[in-house]
């Protein structure tokens, strides 16, 4: 036993001496076999092992959170006590930063049309029975609006020509939950329930509306803002959103872009102040002079263009 160990020895010194790994010396000992790099030994092992473990103790005492890359490895490892060798790397599938489910914490599972249906909308939405080609997941999530517009082409543009130009993208389909079009039509896109893929980095928390036009150019019309508010408000109810600049945003305000266009963002602090006016039940059914007083000149430019209010119900 004793002389093995030594023989052992010499060996890993000629090894290392000859710059090869000991993955490299158990391959070519197998013939040139593929050689998975990982523990040599369980003696290893356990060293790693222990050295991770008191690692992870002197972080905790620092306040130190275990990352989303270390806590795969450490699971898929199994007991010190037990010598037994690493396992393979487990695929989880976790919630982004910011998005907490609403059941087990880090639980994400699939979307089921029968027990995820939507609940009935106050207003009428035009259903669309769209096909998506991946499986789609349940929002764990909702505490923020994103509102689009189509931009480029401008004019109206209908869900469907959406849901193509989507998995023309190689995307699952259409990445907004409701598309309003130019007659105030609401046509429904992705599943209400599901995580949408509008707004980089914010999908798993938010629900997307796309407004047709291109506002860099265009005014959203009567029609398309009053749907929007509609809407928005039904949305804040059921999901208990509060009116505010961090929960009903464009999309600009979360990523890089012109999205939804200056026309339509311009109106944005107004659709929330009637959203939460129609959520507390004291929406006026006329625009007062006042109001209109105290808009920014490019929203008075807008209500102008448009010659009729859009605030009105």
């Amino acid at each position: 036993m004793k002389t093995k160990k030594i023989m052992s020895s010499l060996a890993l010194a000629v090894c290392l001496a000859l710059g090869m790994s000991l993955g490299a010396f158990a391959s070519s000992a197998d013939g040139g076999a593929a050689y998975t790099t990982g523990v040599a030994s369980a003696d290893q092992q356990i060293e790693t092992m222990q050295a991770q473990a008191k690692k992870a103790a002197k972080d905790a005492k620092k306040g130190k959170k275990v990352t989303a890359k270390t806590a795969p490895r450490r699971a898929a490892t199994t007991s010190v006590n037990n010598q037994t060798a690493a396992a393979a790397p487990v695929k989880m599938v976790s919630v982004p930063t910011g998005a907490k489910p609403a059941g087990a914490r880090g639980v994400v599972r699939n979307y089921d049309p029968v027990r995820d249906a939507t609940p009935p909308e106050p207003m009428t939405i035009k259903e669309t029975h769209f096909h998506f080609v991946e499986q789609l997941i349940l929002r764990p999530k909702t505490d923020m609006i994103v509102i689009h517009h189509v931009g480029i082409p401008d004019g109206d543009t209908s869900a469907a020509a959406i849901h193509r130009a989507h998995l023309a993208n190689g995307w699952a389909g259409i990445g907004y939950h409701y598309v309003i079009r130019k007659d105030g039509t609401i046509e429904r896109g992705r599943p209400l329930a599901t995580v949408g893929a509008h707004a980089e980095g914010q999908n798993y928390h938010t629900v997307g509306i796309n407004v047709t036009g291109n506002f860099e150019k265009e005014i959203p019309t009567p029609a398309q803002i009053h749907s929007l508010e509609g809407l928005v408000t039904w949305l804040c109810k059921i999901y208990n959103i509060t009116p505010g600049t961090h929960t009903i945003v464009g999309h600009r305000d979360v990523n890089s872009t012109d999205c939804p266009g200056r026309h339509l963002y311009v109106m944005l602090p107004q659709i929330r102040k009637d959203v939460a006016a129609k959520l507390s039940g004291t929406a006026e059914t006329k625009p007062k002079e006042k109001s209109f007083l105290k808009m920014t000149k490019k929203e008075r430019e807008a209500a102008i263009m448009q010659g009729a209010s859009v605030f009105g119900d």
